[in-house]
């Protein structure tokens, strides 16, 4: 028997690239702006006892074992609750059952999406820790995180755990729920949006310019590539559309579960938690009408933009976030192709494109097809040197196929 379900996903907004599984070749000789590099989670790592190694960029990659036997990439995403696999990768591991049901989907994109639950029972491990949950939703991720991405792990997984996860050394640690952070972290003191602590609310304080200014609870989205999102609602009782300068549109079709999503990227003047202040962050307000971006009860998300920039404990168990500057907190300026980029076997699909952007007046159109950026395929960039070459100022040129024809593309990327 199928019946109707609603599930709410915050996360799995598009990465610029997954790590590869695949032409893995020894480190010895790497070059991480040309190779495929063997995933930091395989190679050997001084890392604390019983850390568990992920691959950072833009998200969590983890190595996971599904019922003691099937190897899958995954993402952890607090702003997903439980588990959930790729339709493709479900098929070809996993026999549909008669436990198979449709369900409705929200995300982060602008319309509900159609997907399944498999309802029986789910079997997991995450570096030397297992959990076991009731159902699994079955869905179209790759479409949105491109083609090496297996599933996601969420917040089911963290219940009642202490986690440290480390940005910089791109490890995590569950620690004991009495064991105290060392010195120069900073205590935040958090909320969560329902009874079962399946969403946590981060308070921020943000100056978007020297007139305006605004408190707010923000969903910890760790699905979430961006840094700081405020929703339509807030942006609309703001006048943001009216007060922000150098406002630019940005415009996905696939943005994240549930479809089409539309950015306003803005520097705001400082973003500050717990007395910790950034300035000049790059930040961003939606124009979705519908989906999670169109929510009023909070502000918007915090993503991994931001978190990127501490060593950072979560006790999710008494709602609290610990926040510590690494290495990283003061990134130098940086550079943006203005494209967001997915991932597939020969290249990469246009998914997101700033309206008036440099790639967009060069001619790049959401849709296209890249195959090579400055004369490299898609097997000879690594997904860690793509992150590394859309932040530089050197100039892309791009081959782009649309239908049957292909032509060359340069520009230069914008200062962010």
């Amino acid at each position: 028997m199928k019946r109707i379900i609603g599930v709410v996903i915050l996360g799995a907004v598009v990465a610029f690239g997954a790590c590869s599984r695949a032409n893995v070749r020894s480190a010895d000789n790497e070059d991480p702006q040309t190779s495929q590099l063997i995933p930091r989670s395989e190679q050997k790592r001084n890392l604390p006892e019983q850390a568990i190694a992920f691959d950072y960029s833009n998200h969590l990659y983890f190595d996971v074992l599904l019922r003691d036997s099937i190897s899958a990439r995954m993402i952890f995403d607090t702003g997903n609750t439980n588990l959930l696999m790729d339709t493709k990768f479900y098929k070809k591991y996993f026999a549909p059952s008669d436990n198979l049901q449709r369900i409705v989907i929200q995300g982060s994109g602008n319309s509900l999406e159609a997907a399944y639950r498999d309802v029986g029972d789910w079997s997991y491990k995450v570096g030397e820790h297992s959990k076991t949950e009731q159902g699994a939703v079955v869905m179209d991720l790759r479409k949105i995180l491109g083609n090496e991405v297996d599933g996601m792990f969420g917040m089911e997984f963290m219940r009642g755990r202490k986690v440290e996860i480390n940005y910089a050394d791109e490890y995590m640690l569950i620690v004991g729920r009495d064991e105290q952070p060392s010195e120069g972290y900073t205590r935040i003191k958090c909320e969560s949006i329902d009874k079962r602590g399946s969403k946590i609310l981060m308070p921020l304080s943000i100056k978007l310019n020297d007139k305006i200014s605004f408190d707010g609870k923000f969903i910890v989205d760790l699905g979430s590539s961006g840094g700081v999102s405020l929703n339509s609602g807030v942006a609309a009782k703001l006048g943001l559309n009216r007060a922000l300068t150098n406002v630019r549109k940005k415009i996905y079709d696939t943005g994240g579960v549930g479809g089409s999503r539309t950015d306003y990227i803005f520097k705001a003047k400082s973003i500050s938690v717990g007395g910790v202040e950034l300035v000049d962050m790059r930040a961003t307000f939606s124009g979705n009408t519908q989906g999670i971006m169109a929510n009023n009860e909070y502000a918007g998300i915090v993503g991994n933009a931001f978190f990127e920039r501490f060593d950072v404990i979560f006790d999710f168990k008494r709602g609290e976030i610990w926040l510590r500057p690494n290495r990283n907190f003061n990134i130098s300026e940086q550079y943006d192709s203005g494209m967001t980029l997915t991932p597939q076997d020969e290249g990469w699909v246009v998914n997101g494109l700033i309206e008036g952007g440099n790639a967009h007046r060069a001619g790049v159109r959401r849709g296209d097809f890249i195959t090579s950026i400055n004369g490299l395929s898609r097997q000879k960039i690594s997904y860690k040197a793509l992150k590394m070459m859309n932040r530089s100022a050197e100039e892309w040129r791009v081959v782009v196929k649309r239908g049957e024809s292909s032509s060359e593309i340069e520009f230069r990327k914008e200062k962010i």
